[in-house]
């Protein structure tokens, strides 16, 4: 090759290396086979600090039971529930209580933590036979685990019971050895007193007077009641009467409690302590136990007071 050939070529070349330069500054597009992808846009991949969605699992129910299958109407029964799942630490739960030719009634604890038991008070029902579901939510509503069935009995409620009323005694010993009189109205059961009625009938009679046991039995307290009975016995009869003797003279009781005593035993002398206006003994029968019993109260014991009087 000549020098002149070499020249040649060397201008051909350099013409073809600014070629795409000199096109782009006349007005044209210069060609790119490999554009660069847009600002802020993935390039096919996660990027550099971009967070991880995290997907919880499916929640399961682990523990589910009732703490009582069967109870009466009024009361309510409890589930308790554990329920597990990965990647959460709660779970959307709902309770459908379902009984034969009834609406189905629905309890929605909300959401409860995992891992964990959780206790669920119902509503108290009525009597009959219940069907109880518990259902779990997934990631959407859609999504339901329902866990295994529980079966509730719901019994009548037992129809109250009145006591029997210990029968009254064919015989007795007046309580009050001496003299006596019932005094006015205001002596009688029933009678008005500042925050409270009267509950036992007075006996009027001299301080000192013997205050004897009506009928055998055991008793019970003796004690001291400084604004109201002031001294005061309570004797419990064989036949399931209490019968309180109260306003005793100071040291005057002759038993003690957890003694036996027979009908016309001495228990104390008639007096005036603690509340009271003058010397009387104030009597109360309590045929189904004294106050310290729940639900019981006292009768009229004017009646059988002057059967003991015969």
């Amino acid at each position: 090759m000549n020098r002149s050939s070499l020249t040649t070529l060397l201008a051909i070349g350099s013409l073809l290396i600014s070629a795409p330069t000199a096109f782009a500054e006349a007005g044209g597009a210069s060609p790119d086979p490999s554009p660069a992808p847009p600002t802020g846009e993935p390039s096919g991949g996660t990027g550099y600090g971009t967070p991880v969605t995290v997907i919880p699992g499916r929640p399961r129910i682990r523990t589910l039971k009732l703490t009582d299958s069967s109870l009466k109407s009024g009361q309510r029964a409890t589930i308790v529930v554990r329920i597990a799942r990965s990647k959460a630490t709660s779970a959307k739960v709902k309770v459908a209580i379902a009984r034969s030719g009834r609406k189905t009634l629905t309890v929605n604890p909300g959401r409860l933590s995992t891992n964990r038991n959780h206790s669920i008070k119902l509503p108290a029902l009525s009597s009959g036979s219940y069907r109880i579901t518990v259902s779990v939510y997934g990631a959407s509503a859609k999504e339901v685990v329902r866990g295994g069935v529980l079966r509730l009995t719901v019994k009548p409620k037992s129809s109250p019971q009145s006591p029997s009323t210990p029968s009254a005694p064919s015989s007795g010993v007046f309580p009050v050895r001496g003299s006596y009189s019932f005094g006015g109205s205001g002596a009688r059961f029933g009678a008005g007193r500042t925050g409270h009625t009267h509950e036992g009938q007075d006996v009027v009679g001299a301080s000192g007077l013997p205050i004897v046991a009506p009928l055998s039995g055991e008793v019970r307290y003796v004690n001291y009641q400084a604004e109201g009975a002031g001294r005061y016995i309570i004797l419990r009869a064989n036949n399931g009467w209490d019968m309180m003797f109260a306003h005793c003279q100071y040291a005057s009781a002759a038993v003690r409690a957890g003694e036996r005593v027979r009908a016309g035993d001495r228990l104390c002398l008639l007096g005036s302590t603690g509340d009271s206006s003058g010397p009387h003994l104030h009597f109360e029968i309590w045929p189904h136990g004294w106050r310290d019993t729940p639900g019981t109260r006292p009768i009229d014991p004017l009646p059988q007071l002057k059967k003991w009087a015969r």
